[in-house]
């Protein structure tokens, strides 16, 4: 088997020294108050496996993202709820990453998966510099969702998206992320102590 960052052999995802490079991300606050518990900071290993998973269809780079997102877990809530991709991405690259993480979590957490959000068919790229001038993209809801569902999202950066898919949905307190981009984190007062991601 073969580390999925850096190709070095390995008996799991990732090789000793990838792990090793990982860095705790951070807990944020939305613009409209929702907690937002990000696993790892988006640089080295952990930005490669998001690109695996968001731009190759790696969908084994999700496992070890969720092993990361899953002690910010509270196993208490009712479901979890990923943020869809736009369809013509997901067609695209042949994956929604969201609900990659989404299945992936359930599997090591327990808790149920509510597809409950439907993406518009397209909206301008997001990732990358200037992604907060572009606008925020746009969702609808399938279906009213019990109260405390958490969602599951790939990268934070500015916060719009997963605003937009909470507002869509009503209203959501939390959400939990794989990846937080490091100016992310230099632009918002964390409100809590961060725990660390991978063992």
């Amino acid at each position: 088997m073969m580390c999925l960052t850096c190709r070095a052999p390995t008996a799991c995802a990732l090789c000793r020294r990838c792990r090793s490079e990982l860095r705790p991300g951070a807990e944020l606050l939305t613009a409209t108050g929702s907690v937002v518990r990000c696993a790892l900071l988006h640089t080295g290993p952990a930005r490669r496996l998001v690109h695996l998973l968001k731009y190759a269809g790696v969908r084994a780079a999700a496992t070890p993202l969720a092993e990361a997102m899953a002690p910010l877990m509270d196993t208490a809530v009712p479901a979890i709820v990923p943020v869809p991709r736009a369809a013509a991405r997901r067609w695209r690259y042949g994956v929604d990453p969201g609900v990659e993480l989404a299945a992936a979590l359930a599997s090591l957490t327990g808790l149920p998966v509510l597809k409950a959000l439907r993406a518009e068919l397209w909206h301008r790229r997001r990732a990358g510099g200037g992604g907060s001038k572009r606008g925020a993209p746009r969702f609808t809801s399938r279906w009213a969702i019990p109260g405390g569902v958490v969602l599951i999202d790939d990268v934070y950066t500015t916060g719009a998206t997963l605003q937009a898919a909470g507002e869509a949905l009503g209203g959501v307190a939390a959400a939990v992320t794989a990846t937080v981009a490091p100016s992310a984190v230099g632009a918002a007062a964390p409100p809590g102590a961060h725990r660390p991601g991978l063992p």
